[in-house]
C-alpha cells in the first residue's frame, strides 16, 4: 500500500465519529468534538487498468470526546475507494458506532480529493439514538501503516 493510499484510508471510517452523546436527552440538540483513532483491518486493492485503483476497506475506530463526561464509542466501518490516473480519488461507506451503554448510531461517510473535511450523516440508531438526525465532519492523519488519528465534530438532533 503506497503512502498516498494509506493516508487516505481511514474514514472514519470514519467513520467516524458518532456516539459521544453521553448526556443525550430527547428533543435536544447535542454538539460534541473530540479525538478519533482508527486502525485499518482490510485494504484490498485492485488495479483494473494502469493508474486506476479500486479498494475495499474495513476498519475500527475509537472516539474519545473532549468532554470527559460524554460516552466513549467504538466504530466498525467499511467502504470503497476509487483512485483515478489523474491523482483524484473518492471514497464512501458506512460506520456503526456503539457507545459504552450499548446504544448505536449508523452513519454514511464521504472522502475525496475534492473535500477539505470529510462529512458524515446519521442514517439510524438504537436506544436513545433511535430516529437521530444530524452528522458532522472529520479529518485525520496517517500515524503508521495501519493507524490513523485525527479530530471530529458532531451535531445530533435527538427526537
Amino acid at each position: 500500500m503506497t503512502n498516498n493510499f494509506k493516508r487516505l484510508l481511514v474514514a472514519f471510517p470514519a467513520t467516524l465519529i458518532v456516539l459521544g452523546c453521553g448526556a443525550a436527552q430527547a428533543g435536544k440538540t447535542v454538539e460534541e468534538a473530540g479525538v478519533l483513532v482508527c486502525v485499518s483491518d482490510k485494504w484490498d486493492e485492485k488495479e483494473p487498468e494502469k493508474g486506476h485503483k479500486l479498494v475495499d476497506y474495513s476498519g475500527r475506530c475509537v472516539k474519545v470526546p473532549d468532554d470527559p463526561a460524554a460516552l466513549k464509542a467504538t466504530e466498525a466501518c467499511e467502504g470503497k475507494y476509487e483512485y483515478m490516473p489523474d491523482g483524484s480519488w473518492k471514497g464512501s461507506g458506512t460506520c456503526t458506532a456503539t457507545n459504552t451503554g450499548g446504544d448505536t448510531i449508523s452513519v454514511t461517510w464521504e472522502e475525496g480529493s475534492h473535500l477539505k473535511t470529510n462529512p458524515y450523516k446519521a442514517t439510524g440508531g438504537t436506544g436513545k439514538f433511535k430516529d437521530v438526525d444530524g452528522g458532522g465532519t472529520y479529518q485525520y492523519d496517517q500515524l503508521t501503516e495501519t493507524l490513523f488519528g485525527g479530530r471530529y465534530s458532531s451535531k445530533w438532533e435527538l427526537p
